[in-house]
């Protein structure tokens, strides 16, 4: 859409800004079903590709004119292909998914109309499905350091192996096992395949942490927006089906050293340098394994 189009235009009801690797089918999918179950609803779709160079422009701009598709001549990783698309929003309130879902029903709208009633909710998240039905138990407690040592490190297997009925508590704990996912909540973590907020929570939260690439920047999300003093929530809705790990699957390797590098990172902004030192000491038993697993 050409600049002074978009700049003439009403404002959006809801902004939804989606990064794209590699997934076009699945991409043209989900703006099939967005547009499909917008209603009412005055949408912006913003589509930002890291590279893929896999014809994602061309279909898009042949299906879906109306979409604002920037082409980055380099692979941003999620945090800054998000907050690049943030930026250019232009609703008073914006999604962010994933390119390898699917909108079901009045999910946006239930999500809009939500936060507009509640103006103490900083951002949310919402019903998660795989594509075979089954409820993604997505949403989190934050994690203590130590639970990274024990989810991470060699240490953690020697616990699971001592005590297995422990672990699994500590598991059940961290995942709100008791919870159906049926009612809304709130939650400490959201997960970044599907996150809402005002926009201007987003700016002050300052978006997702560029420190951080392509994973953890969610938790650390989240940790801002409570920092706020504002809420972070599940909200149930007709849902939304998630074809989970499309694009991290186009990187193969390359993606778990990105996951090991972030929750180096991670650790320091939340639990010190120091602490983020001594599990990078432990990591390399676990680092070194799964570079033989990989070849």
């Amino acid at each position: 859409m050409p600049q002074q189009d978009v700049l003439s235009s009403p404002q959006p009801d809801l902004s939804l800004v989606i990064v794209n690797y590699k997934t076009r089918d699945l991409l043209l999918a989900l703006l099939e079903s967005i547009y499909a179950s917008a209603g009412d609803l005055c949408l912006e779709c913003i589509v930002l590709d890291n590279a893929s160079f896999d014809g994602s422009a061309q279909a898009v701009a042949a299906r879906f004119p109306q979409v604002r598709f920037v082409q980055n001549a380099e692979n941003r990783y999620f945090s800054a292909a998000y907050t690049q698309g943030i930026q250019m929003a232009r609703g008073a309130h914006v999604l962010v998914l994933n390119s390898d879902m699917e909108v079901r029903g009045a999910a946006l709208s239930q999500l809009l109309s939500a936060l507009k009633a509640d103006p103490s909710i900083g951002a949310a998240t919402t019903t998660l499905c795989f594509p075979d039905g089954r409820l993604q138990r997505n949403g989190s407690r934050f994690t203590t350091f130590g639970y990274l040592v024990l989810n991470y490190t060699f240490l953690g297997k020697l616990y699971r192996w001592l005590s297995p009925r422990a672990w699994q508590s500590l598991q059940d704990w961290l995942w709100y096992a008791d919870w159906d996912r049926r009612t809304a909540r709130e939650i400490d973590v959201l997960p970044g395949s599907a996150i809402i907020a005002r926009r201007e929570v987003w700016s002050a939260a300052g978006y997702f942490d560029l420190r951080l690439k392509m994973y953890f920047s969610d938790d650390y999300f989240s940790r801002r927006v409570q920092a706020l003093g504002l809420r972070t929530l599940y909200l149930p809705s007709d849902g939304i089906l998630h074809y989970e790990g499309s694009s991290a699957k186009q990187i193969g390797a390359r993606a778990l050293n990105l996951y090991l590098r972030d929750l180096i990172v991670y650790t320091a902004l939340v639990h010190g340098k120091l602490a983020a030192a001594l599990l990078a000491l432990l990591l390399i038993p676990t680092w070194l394994v799964q570079q033989l697993k990989a070849r």
